[in-house]
């Protein structure tokens, strides 16, 4: 038997009339045999050896390291979108969009709806994300840009036929350090899991993100920067424990052009956004991206509103891959 298993090749076979099973892991080098009285039972062994050893997070590891349809790393990946929220919850403070606090001092309730489709080249199988972010977003009474954001973005995730899925719970607190200079800490915890794809990992991470707003005659700039630290951990399901062993630091940068708007009425703003996304240190095969991305809605400097609406799309590049997306957002 030949086949082909995260992008690992794998080779099974008897030599005639014996019960000795060889297998052949190609790229992982990993090789070997068993014996026993029956094929039957050297399966057997076969298989107490691949849910005893590291040999499904070995296979994971390398997947990540020479594929961008990777479950954890590549694009709809769990640290790939785990990230981007991490970044989103302080370069949202930028936005004209959504609320910051200005106007009044309630908390808010985030939900959202967003789709992307990604082409990878050397690969017939598209990927398609499906995910519904949600957030709730805790105001300081005494100072409204103190923010606890709480965050659960889940999210489908098809490849070719093979579908993924992974949620995450993230915290993050926006602390102002002038009118203009916002850190963000946060921290999240997420788990990925695939039975199509024989994937399930679990991913820790935390990060630290600042945003820089410079005020404009009439629109306003603003800059952000993320350093986040991922890293994924054991996981145990019946005889099985997978431990990938992936840890990754990332860099997202990012510039955004917020500008009032009279293209869907007198109360809308527009943004302009362009953010890199790379890694240092140790890198995965889709290392970094770039995005560009154009959102429109509810002006929050126009009126005293409680409710905030946002819908854009985004254009992403990386190494061997390309993708739309478009999002939705509602914020009450």
């Amino acid at each position: 038997m030949q086949g082909r298993f995260s992008d690992v090749r794998i080779v099974l076979d008897y030599a005639a009339n014996s019960t000795t099973l060889n297998y052949n892991f190609v790229e992982l080098g990993e090789q070997g045999s068993f014996t026993a009285a029956s094929r039957f039972e050297s399966q057997n062994l076969f298989e107490d050896y691949v849910s005893n050893s590291d040999l499904l997070g070995r296979i994971m590891r390398y997947q990540a390291q020479h594929s961008a349809t990777s479950p954890i790393t590549g694009a709809g990946g769990v640290i790939t979108m785990a990230g981007a929220q991490d970044f989103g919850n302080s370069f949202d403070t930028l936005s004209k969009v959504v609320a910051s606090g200005q106007g009044n001092n309630s908390n808010l309730v985030g939900v959202g709806l967003g789709y992307g489709s990604y082409s990878v080249a050397g690969s017939a199988d598209r990927i398609a994300t499906t995910s519904l972010p949600l957030s709730y977003t805790v105001r300081n009474d005494i100072d409204p840009r103190r923010q606890l954001v709480l965050s659960l973005p889940l999210t489908l995730v098809q490849t070719g036929n093979a579908n993924s899925v992974h949620a995450s719970l993230g915290a993050a607190y926006r602390l102002p350090l002038s009118d203009n200079w916002t850190l963000t800490p946060g921290g999240r915890y997420a788990v990925v899991a695939s039975k199509d794809r024989a994937t399930v990992s679990t991913v820790i991470s935390v990060s630290l993100a600042s945003t820089y707003a410079i005020p404009m005659k009439g629109f306003a700039i603003g800059i952000g920067n993320m350093l986040g630290y991922y890293k994924t951990g054991k996981f145990s399901s019946g005889n099985y424990a997978v431990a990938p062993d992936i840890a990754l630091k990332m860099m997202r940068n990012g510039i955004m052009t917020s500008l009032p708007t009279t293209l869907f009425g007198p109360k809308m703003a527009a943004e302009i956004s362009l953010v890199d996304m790379r890694y240092i240190g140790d890198k995965p095969f889709l290392d970094s991206t770039q995005e560009f991305s154009v959102a429109v809605g509810t002006n929050r400097n126009a009126v005293n509103a409680r409710s905030f609406v946002r819908a854009g799309f985004s254009y992403l590049r990386g190494k061997n891959t390309r993708g739309l997306s478009a999002n939705l957002g509602y914020w009450f």
